[in-house]
């Protein structure tokens, strides 16, 4: 399954660089735990964050990252007009709720190492392998995109329990109260 997951980001990101799938399947592995630390702060970068977008078209709403997680695009949530709090209390909710494992997440990262040896990645096992190395001797923490995603794809966007965000737009879309 998660080798379906990165293949479809390939597709659709062509010009991700290995810390990009590294990122995808930290996030996948261990959600946005290590993004809330203060709830207030958080939901102050969200405010500033979506203050600040500008248009991206044909972003989808969200898309799968695995392990019953997706990144939540801010862009069509505002252009849909999802109330600010609503996307807060969802990334809230899955950094309660997920509890990542060092041990599968360096599994995850062997699959892609088979990806890139395979040729189905964007970039070469090579750079995958020089990426990795001084990665995993700092004990594989949480990353940024790299300026090449960014500047291709200008990310923004909240990681949430799939299962909870499909819910949410259920219960929107039938007018049923919000909790």
């Amino acid at each position: 399954m998660m080798q379906d997951i990165l293949a479809a980001h390939f597709a659709r990101y062509p010009l991700m660089r290995p810390q990009d799938a590294v990122k995808l399947l930290y996030q996948a592995e261990f959600g946005p735990e290590h993004m809330i630390r203060d709830e207030k702060k958080s939901f102050d970068l969200l405010r500033s964050e979506i203050e600040g977008l500008t248009p991206f078209p044909g972003e989808p709403l969200y898309e799968s990252i695995g392990n019953g997680l997706c990144r939540l695009h801010l862009r069509p949530c505002v252009e849909r007009g999802v109330p600010l709090q609503d996307i807060h209390r969802l990334f809230v909710e899955a950094a309660r709720g997920v509890k990542g494992d060092k041990r599968r997440f360096r599994e995850s990262l062997r699959l892609l190492e088979d990806m890139a040896e395979g040729d189905e990645t964007p970039f070469e096992a090579i750079e995958l392998d020089i990426f990795l190395i001084p990665y995993r001797d700092k004990n594989c923490p949480s990353l940024h995109h790299s300026p090449e995603y960014r500047a291709a794809y200008q990310p923004a966007y909240r990681i949430v329990q799939q299962k909870k965000l499909k819910d949410y737009l259920a219960a929107l879309r039938a007018g049923r109260e919000i909790r």
